[in-house]
């Protein structure tokens, strides 16, 4: 057996100096990875070696449950499995159920989900045990090395140093503009650079109540989304929803911040170019929605463009938010990815956050109207080239993008006890605006007494 042994290592060895000698003697033998090495020619021509494609690996078949409220990703799915064809997204919908309760189902069921976006803060999540830290993860993704992302991109989705989420998308904000309806009144398509004081009175330009025609559409999202970028604007806050700038207290109650929602309420109460709710309802509702064309102005994001490209009847285009005292701010939503920790996938789930992060996805992303998340000349002159925004006002998009704050909230303590949202709606419809100080006082009070309790 000994002898075998040692016979064997001498054939090894006299094969290893022959495929030596062969590669020295400059020939066109093939070597013992199928590949032709390099020869020199009579001219001192370098002929390249060719390296083959490498075998592919043998991987288990693997689906990933995702759980979101939306069901208009499938051509990323496909996109995600065409490049990792061994995993498959499974979309699971929420259907108005917490995700919370979807998740506890699933792993009760023995299948449990792997990926989810998020509908309330990271911190409960976090605090429950739910979901992974994705710092490690970002950390050894060389894919991640040479891609350069926003400041602070990852803030607003850390706590305690942990990355508990990543932006799956970034949702940017226009004002839309009704282009059929300015011909109408001879005005001209506001400039990029237009500020608050034109928005304000091209809107009263173009209310005709005898025409049923109305500046602004009757819409929650001019409180909700222009208001508070106002107030940053202005100079009046640092953050959208009227916070501070460290994020742990909110300036809703500040003279001047109230004097901002004095000035929106007056589109109604005074210029008469908002209609109330429930003065459009009146009305036959017909001012509640753009796509009727008899609103000059609107708040949208992505969800409305495919509908207004296929069925509005008459010309559109966007507008970056106005220009304030000191600045020209947009309002941006990041929509909320975490990898589950019951995942029993997870390092295949982690490919799909980073394959957020792809020129390919985020290019498909600019197509659905959203922002590319990677700060790239490529992916910035993508814009020029995508259906989705031929014949309409590109530079706007980009400053749309360029100039955008983002959302903040799901890493704020006792984010859903904050009443902002309700109190503007309240006051456009005619409450007293004085109802902002004591529930800002409380709530100031309440976030900091959380985050103490948290240690945050």
């Amino acid at each position: 057996m000994k002898a075998k042994v040692n016979l064997k290592w001498i054939g090894m060895l006299v094969l290893a100096m022959m495929l030596v000698l062969s590669a020295c003697t400059g020939g066109n033998s093939t070597n013992s990875a199928g590949n032709t090495p390099p020869t020199t020619t009579n001219n001192n021509e370098d002929v390249v070696e060719s390296t083959p494609d490498p075998a592919p690996e043998n991987h288990e078949p693997v689906t990933l449950k995702l759980i979101s409220w939306s069901d208009s990703y499938t051509e990323l799915y496909d996109m995600f499995n065409k490049k990792y064809p061994w995993i498959t997204i499974e979309q699971v919908p929420v259907n108005g159920v917490s995700i919370m309760e979807i998740i506890a189902s699933l792993e009760a069921a023995g299948t449990p989900a792997d990926l989810t976006w998020i509908d309330s803060d990271l911190i409960t999540f976090d605090q429950s045990g739910l979901i992974e830290d994705l710092t490690p993860y970002f950390d050894k993704d060389e894919s991640f090395k040479d891609i350069k992302l926003p400041d602070a991109f990852f803030d607003t989705m850390t706590w305690k140093g942990k990355k508990l989420a990543a932006p799956f998308v970034d949702v940017p904000m226009w004002i839309l503009v009704n282009k059929d309806l300015l011909n109408k009144n001879g005005l001209e398509m506001p400039a990029n650079d237009w500020t608050y004081d034109d928005f304000r009175q091209i809107a009263l330009d173009l209310t005709d109540p005898q025409a049923g025609e109305y500046g602004l559409t009757t819409q929650p999202e001019w409180q909700m989304r222009v208001l508070s970028t106002k107030a940053i604007a202005d100079g009046h806050a640092a953050n959208i929803h009227y916070l501070n700038e460290d994020l742990t207290q909110s300036v809703m109650n500040t003279p001047d911040v109230m004097n901002d929602v004095k000035w929106l309420s007056e589109f109604v109460s005074k210029d008469g170019s908002m209609q109330s709710d429930i003065a459009a309802d009146e009305s036959g509702g017909v001012s509640k929605e753009f796509i009727n064309g008899k609103t000059g102005f609107a708040i949208g994001g992505d969800w409305v463009l495919p509908n207004l490209k296929e069925n509005a009847p008459f010309e559109w285009d966007v507008l970056p938010f106005p220009r304030g005292k000191v600045s020209q701010p947009g309002y941006s939503i990041y929509g909320t990815l975490s990898l589950l920790s019951g995942s029993q996938h997870k390092e295949e789930a982690y490919l799909w956050i980073s394959f957020q992060f792809s020129k390919e996805a985020q290019k498909w992303k600019i197509d659905q109207g959203a922002n590319a998340s990677v700060i790239d000349q490529e992916l910035l002159d993508y814009y020029d080239q995508s259906p989705m925004w031929e014949g309409k006002n590109k530079e706007a998009v980009k400053i749309a993008k360029e100039n955008a704050k983002i959302q903040p909230g799901v890493t704020i303590p006792g984010w859903s006890e904050y009443n902002w949202n309700n109190i503007m709606n309240d006051i456009m419809g005619g409450e007293d605006i004085n109802r902002i100080i004591p529930e800002t006082e409380a709530w100031n009070k309440r976030t900091l007494e959380l985050r103490a309790e948290l240690g945050g």
